[in-house]
């Protein structure tokens, strides 16, 4: 059941009936409920991969909290200092040794399901390489679904508690709720546990504003998904799906149209289940914070996907940089008179790591590789230049908050992205090589922009019209939001009629305008996959 259909919605509207009709101490009761439905809905044989998950992290948790328990109650009878050091690090070392047994399980699920095939062929690779004639059968498995969202949601809630960050969770059904909540079970956002728990461990009062906040959200999700992410994908895959036979401006306006599509595919997708979520008077963690406003790379990624950033910074680039490796580096580079090459290891190593891991996550590919190696280069770059980039603005008197600096540096941040896309796109890395060679040989292909030519990229003139007029609606609706918050403004500033009147001229729109109808499969959210 993809969320942009319209038993998606249906099933949404029933389970909220429900809701809201049960007392409150039961409505954790009826999303857990719910969820279970909705995920053996998209294949009860992934099950068993989500309960796993869900009851390892869940006992893990429990056992460390036990630990943590119990050293407590000895610390408080503990007479001196030396004793108490000794009763905490001993905890500390139990409670390690249980975390680390316990990631293990999810982890080696999501390898097995997500990069078994993967690592097998290019081991295949590396023995063909140094000459032997080992080949081992390549085992290919089903992706769960949602595995890559709810595994490092389990992960962070085991991390958490064995860092203390709050107290462990005794009461499964809020756990299970927290882990299989339909709305981002599927693709996120990558949810904290003791956020979401606040929201609904003691039930939810009906409240309208939410209703329609929600309802609002949903309808701004399936404009940007319906009515411009399909519509571009039509074009895209013509031209990525045929690259040899294009070359110069097309490949670069198929490149922007991505880039666009991405935005609006993922966003509108956090946009349908964070309004559905909303419904129940529940909050998920942002996602989106209008990333190409962004005037640096680094500015984007804390725009772009940001709980799956917030994972990596909280999770793996905090962890690698406090690691004995990197401090003993670092501490080894000030012995020898190099202070500053050691304190830039020490901050650009952990920007590396998370990259390599961040491409991995979003797929079995080299290319993901390749396009998280580009983007730790790019941040790297900045890192180092940081001094040098000040002083050459200073030199050259560069008012950085003039409005036509900052469309210059939204602009570059966005051509950078779009360089990123054509990896992240390809079929294969070899194929986004082919791609960049084509895009500077044999002319610039001006020729292929004759309304003749465009026509035959998968839309009709009507269909650009409409997706340009879509795309500055956007641009605009962004601007507002980024500037004045109008989609809260619109419910609390204006009367119950004309609220409503929007919400269905919305509707309207998207029914009228959006890619669907007899014979049209709506193309899965890009995330999905992942």
């Amino acid at each position: 059941m993809s969320y942009q259909t319209v038993s998606f919605l249906l099933f949404s509207l029933a389970v909220l009936v429900v809701y809201y009709i049960c007392p409150k101490r039961l409505q954790k009761y009826v999303l857990l409920i719910g969820s279970i439905i909705f995920y053996c809905l998209a294949g009860t044989q992934y099950l068993p991969y989500l309960l796993t998950t869900l009851v390892v992290s869940f006992l893990s948790g429990l056992w460390m909290g036990k630990i943590y328990q119990e050293a407590d109650g000895r610390l408080a009878a503990a007479k001196d200092m030396p004793e108490k050091k000794a009763i905490r690090e001993r905890a500390k070392k139990h409670a390690k040794i249980v975390l680390n047994l316990s990631m293990l399980v999810p982890i080696a699920l999501l390898v097995v399901c997500k990069y078994s095939s993967f690592l097998i062929k290019n081991a295949n690779a590396v023995s063909r390489l140094v000459g032997l004639d080992k080949q081992f059968e390549i085992v290919k498995f089903a992706l769960p679904v949602g595995i890559s969202f709810y595994t490092f949601m389990a992960l962070s809630y085991m991390l958490d508690i064995y860092w203390k960050r709050y107290h462990y969770e005794k009461d499964i059904i809020n756990y299970a709720t927290y882990l299989t909540f339909f709305p981002h079970v599927v693709q996120g956002p990558i949810d904290r546990f003791n956020k979401f728990n606040d929201q609904i461990k003691d039930g939810v009062r009906f409240d309208p504003y939410y209703i329609q906040s929600g309802v609002m959200l949903i309808i701004w999700g399936f404009f940007k998904k319906l009515v411009i992410a399909d519509r571009l994908g039509f074009f895209v895959d013509t031209i990525y799906g045929n690259f040899k036979d294009y070359h110069g401006v097309i490949l670069i306006l198929a490149t922007v149209a991505y880039s666009i599509q991405i935005y609006c595919d993922f966003s509108g997708c956090i946009d349908i289940v964070s309004g559905v979520a909303e419904l129940f008077g529940i909050k998920l963690a942002e996602n989106f914070n209008h990333p190409y406003f962004s005037r640096t790379m680094l500015e984007f990624w804390r725009r772009w996907h940001i709980s799956l950033q917030e994972w990596f910074k909280d999770y793996v680039y905090f962890p690698v940089s406090m690691s004995g490796f990197v401090k003993g580096v670092k501490k080894s580079a000030k012995k020898k008179g190099h202070k500053k090459a050691g304190e830039l290891f020490a901050s650009c190593f952990p920007i590396f790591v998370v990259w390599v891991v961040t491409g991995l996550w979003h797929g079995s590919s080299w290319k993901y590789v390749a396009w998280g190696m580009f983007h730790a280069f790019l941040l790297i770059s900045s890192k180092i230049f940081e001094d040098t980039n000040a002083k050459l603005t200073k030199w050259f008197k560069i008012n950085t908050e003039s409005w036509s600096f900052a469309l210059f540096q939204m602009a570059r941040t966005f051509m950078l992205c779009c360089v990123g896309r054509v990896f992240f796109r390809a079929n294969r890395l070899a194929d986004s090589v082919g791609i960049f060679r084509n895009i500077f040989n044999a002319g610039f292909g001006l020729r292929y922009l004759g309304s003749a030519q465009l026509v035959s990229y998968g839309l009709n003139l009507e269909n650009i019209f409409v997706v340009v007029m879509a795309i500055f609606v956007l641009l605009i609706g962004d601007i507002l939001q980024e500037k004045y918050e109008v989609r809260r403004k619109l419910i609390t500033e204006n009367s119950f009629i004309l609220r409503w009147i929007l919400i269905l001229l919305g509707v309207f729109i998207v029914l009228v305008f959006g890619i669907y109808g007899p014979g049209y499969d709506a193309g899965s959210f890009i995330y999905q996959e992942f």
